[in-house]
């Protein structure tokens, strides 16, 4: 019996993530994605988040058997610690076609519609925020531009948005004046219908 104590502990501590904290702080569109491959579950501190096949994670970084990442599931987003061995990387085509960016782009309600007109890319998004009660903000951007490799930079008026193509999705970022307060153009966009 006391032989079996070591290994006990140490099948214990793997299980465990890391004690060090996951802080995700914005999006990088340089950022790595990765979907879950086996229903987990993801942490932050003392709170668990049901991942399931399909749900995709913005890598922050790697410690140990464990990635911390901004974790989107169905039901939520929050950044966390999940097992490296129960994601698998998102393949990034480094140079797609004009093509690959066709089509509706969504993120909850928001949407992103891409184009092609002229040889660019025409690019309408709108976004909302919903504060209490009634209080709706909302954002909308209109541009043409060509991206360069998976990247694309678009520029309306002063609001200014970076997109990266990778698989199905668009990891995008923004300057924060693409509408009312709280109204983000951000984060991962998923590929809905051309």
């Amino acid at each position: 019996m006391r032989a079996l104590t070591p290994f006990f502990l140490c099948i214990v501590a793997f299980g465990q993530p890391p004690k060090s904290p996951c802080d995700f702080d914005g999006f990088d569109i340089n950022a790595k994605l990765a979907e879950v491959k086996t229903a987990t579950t993801g942490y932050y501190q003392s709170l668990a988040m049901k991942l399931k096949p399909g749900d995709t994670v913005v890598v922050n970084r790697v410690e140990g058997d464990w990635t911390c990442g901004y974790l989107i599931s169905r039901r939520g987003a929050a950044q966390g610690w999940v097992r490296s061995n129960d994601i698998s990387p998102v393949d990034v085509d480094p140079n797609p076609p004009l093509t690959a960016w066709i089509g509706s782009w969504v993120q909850g309600e928001n949407r992103v519609e891409i184009q092609v007109a002229k040889g660019k890319l025409d690019l309408r998004g709108e976004a909302y925020w919903h504060g209490i009660g009634d209080n709706v903000h909302t954002g909308e951007f209109s541009a043409e531009a060509l991206p360069a490799g998976n990247k694309l930079h678009a520029e309306d008026d002063v609001c200014k948005i970076d997109l990266a193509l990778i698989g199905k999705y668009i990891l995008t970022n923004d300057n924060n004046m693409c509408g009312g307060a709280n109204v983000r153009f951000w984060g991962v966009w998923k590929y809905a219908w051309k």
